[in-house]
């Protein structure tokens, strides 16, 4: 039994140059293949089983990899204190985040002028309020600042930008629904689209549960503000999955969808903005109750 135990380990457990070439190549034949649209054909069947095993030495190898990583991270400087100071991780994460929202804001500002396009300004209207928020979190951590009070009317001022992002979300829902607007990507860039939607929601799940038992309002409106565009980038999402695959069928449809989840989106929004501004208020009662029992 123990020796069966070794052949499989030898076998879903190649050398990391084996692992890393086999995932290069299964993933430059899966692309040929969908590109040519070969799915159907034998050639097709001996990829899909190639990559499957791929896969599954990719999956095996990550434990091994994350440790060798984490070693080697924090063994650097800088990478040991992003992983270990807090304040500066984040700082990081706000810096990177402002940059490509502004980018891509910048982009689409410049497109809605040129085409004189309402649907590429509201979008860019939205980056500009999430850049804006981003850039009002990171003037607080670059001061390093823990005035209680200073934090939460940052926290109650991003509860009022989600309001704002709110209303420039309604805005492209409106004309997903009633003018036939939405996000199309072609060939294999959908399913790229796809991947990031879904990797931006779980690391906004992932950090609303690590954050949350921290009670930090900075944190806290960090993660509101990534659930809010994790969100908005599932919407996105489905109205490029209905443009790629649905097309004009069933329109009817496709409209009630992108209703119904575009509305449950802007009422989860506009919960998380009341909550931050009614938390926000709260807070600051109870600071400016304590401040004043405490003077003589």
């Amino acid at each position: 039994m123990k020796r069966f135990d070794k052949v499989l380990l030898r076998i879903f457990s190649p050398s990391a140059v084996l692992t890393v070439s086999m995932a290069i190549i299964c993933s430059v034949a899966l692309m040929y293949i969908f590109i040519s649209e070969r799915q159907e054909t034998l050639e097709a069947y001996l990829v899909y089983a190639m990559s499957t095993y791929s896969l599954t030495t990719l999956a095996m190898a990550i434990p091994k990899s994350t440790a060798k990583a984490k070693s080697i991270i924090y063994g650097n400087v800088i990478g040991n204190r992003y992983l270990t100071d807090m304040p500066f991780r984040l700082k990081v994460s706000l810096y990177s985040t402002l940059f490509f929202n502004l980018l891509y804001a910048i982009i689409k500002l410049l497109a809605g002028i040129y085409y004189a396009s309402f649907w590429y300004g509201a979008d860019a209207l939205y980056f500009v309020i999430l850049s804006g928020a981003r850039f009002l979190l990171l003037r607080h951590v670059q001061k390093n600042e823990h005035d209680s009070r200073a934090e939460y009317r940052k926290y109650r001022f991003c509860g009022y930008l989600l309001f704002a992002l709110n209303a420039a979300f309604i805005g492209l829902i409106y004309q997903v629904v009633n003018q036939d607007m939405g996000f199309q990507y072609s060939g294999l860039l959908i399913y790229l689209v796809a991947t990031y939607a879904f990797i931006c929601l779980a690391i906004a799940i992932t950090n609303a549960i690590k954050y949350n038992k921290m009670n930090n309002p900075i944190l806290s409106s960090v993660t509101a503000i990534s659930l809010t565009k994790a969100l908005v980038a599932m919407f996105s999402l489905q109205t490029a999955m209905f443009a790629s695959f649905a097309g004009n069928e069933n329109r009817h449809f496709q409209c009630v969808m992108n209703s119904v989840f575009g509305g449950c989106i802007c009422f989860v929004i506009f919960c998380m903005a009341v909550a931050m501004v009614v938390r926000a208020n709260r807070s600051l009662r109870k600071i400016s109750i304590n401040n004043s029992e405490t003077k003589p």
